[in-house]
């Protein structure tokens, strides 16, 4: 079981309100969403599940997955903890927005991990800000 850093590329078509556990409602314009997250302890069952419609809902992003889909997946394989600094380069990406303060974000000091896009966010220029090589999965 390889430990890496993700992030979920999504797309919702129109715009959605949804309530996010108790974090509360919140509206969700179409567009592009980048959810970055860790999995320490299995990165290939973590994409896995993410990548599946249908389960209990557990993370802050299980509820907007029932509704956005995964067009892509950026991942490393490290045992680094990365996703806060993921998270803080991909607020820094031109036309960046949080769209819920603390979405994802529960067991850090974050903002959030979840950050839109009215555009697709240039997976380039992502990986022009990081340190380690950013691998591409693009679900069926």
């Amino acid at each position: 079981m390889r430990p890496g850093t993700y992030i979920l590329v999504l797309k919702t078509e129109r715009p959605l309100r949804l309530q996010i556990g108790a974090l509360g409602a919140f509206e969700f314009p179409a567009g592009y969403y980048l959810y970055v997250g860790s999995a320490l302890n299995g990165l290939e069952r973590r994409l896995e599940r993410h990548l599946r419609r249908e389960k209990r809902t557990h993370w802050h992003i299980d509820y907007l997955r029932r509704h956005a889909e995964v067009v892509e997946v950026w991942y490393t394989v490290s045992e680094q903890r990365l996703e806060c600094r993921w998270a803080a380069v991909a607020q820094a990406l031109p036309g960046a927005r949080l769209p819920v303060p603390g979405f994802g974000a529960s067991d850090c000091g974050c903002p959030a991990h979840l950050v839109y896009f009215p555009t697709r966010p240039d997976r380039a220029s992502f990986q022009g800000r990081i340190d380690h090589p950013l691998l591409t999965l693009r679900p069926e």
